[in-house]
């Protein structure tokens, strides 16, 4: 079954037998969605994948970035949301489950090693560290099973799928984390935020660093967690935000970062913000 063919989906764990689970859920959006209000998960810890694109989680004053490919844990009884960003276009897998031993066993886990696992994700809880693409196999495997949850063996897939998910995360949690952003993509992102007035073509970002098309867009993509036209979009409509409410109109903006027309921005400017520009700027003119 493709899990893409829902925008969203949400499974509560304990109708399935997992009785220290809240829920596991996905979503693939095309296009941004309303931000997270302020919430918490009482007694329980939230680990969220960021497969694609971009997520972000204000904790307290503290602001919190995924990209493609990161991880992030959440602890139990924290207020946390967005902040000002909206729920963004891209893939996103979240699970949330149970820390106190008294509620029963993990997975049928014996509780020193459901006890080992959780607590090392708690070591790491608000922290970004990179994920590892085979996680989303996992994901997928385990809402497959979910969607199809129809007998005993069903009720083990997901037991054995979840202590999989959590051994992993564990492990990668603790691997060493990506060295600081390369050469290479500090001289991108001073030519990028150099001609952000213009329009900016893959293959002279290609070019600029020595690798042909073909294998820039994948290399980019790796290092981002986003294709390289996006990643220019999201710099230039953060530049945009910034324009809007410094009075000028929004076709000046909008030939004043390369756009082409008006509406192609307003396009832009809504699949990144959930809003129109003349929205965002009647929103937020009175900060």
């Amino acid at each position: 079954m493709d899990i893409g063919a829902q925008e969203r989906r949400v499974f509560n764990l304990q109708d399935y037998g997992v009785k220290r689970g809240l829920a596991i859920g996905h979503y693939r959006y095309k296009q941004v969605k309303p931000g997270l209000e302020r919430h918490q998960h009482k007694g329980a810890l939230e680990i969220c994948y960021c497969m694609k694109g971009q997520q972000h989680y204000k904790i307290g004053e503290e602001l919190y970035e995924l990209n493609g490919n990161d991880i992030f844990v959440v602890p139990p009884n924290t207020v946390h949301s967005t902040g000002e960003f909206p729920e963004d276009k891209g893939e996103l897998f979240w699970i949330q489950l149970l820390v106190d031993s008294s509620k029963g066993k993990l997975c049928n886990m014996p509780k020193e090693h459901s006890e080992f696992l959780l607590a090392g994700l708690l070591d790491k809880s608000q922290h970004v560290f990179k994920g590892s693409f085979q996680l989303k196999f996992i994901l997928e495997k385990l809402l497959v099973q979910l969607e199809n949850f129809d007998s005993l063996l069903s009720r083990i897939m997901v037991d054995q799928l979840i202590a999989q998910l959590l051994l992993e995360t564990v492990m990668l949690s603790n691997s060493p984390q990506q060295s600081p952003p390369s050469v290479k993509l500090n001289d991108l992102n001073k030519f990028i935020h150099k001609n952000l007035h213009r329009t900016i073509y893959v293959d002279e970002m290609a070019n600029l660093i020595g690798m042909s098309v073909g294998y820039f867009k994948f290399w980019f993509k790796s290092k981002t967690g986003m294709p390289p036209r996006e990643f220019v979009n999201r710099l230039k409509i953060e530049q945009a935000k910034i324009d809007l409410l410094s009075g000028n109109s929004v076709t000046k903006v909008a030939f004043g970062l390369g756009f082409g027309s008006s509406q192609y921005f307003a396009v832009t400017f809504k699949k990144f913000t959930g809003s129109t520009p003349r929205s965002y700027r009647s929103l937020h003119s009175g900060e």
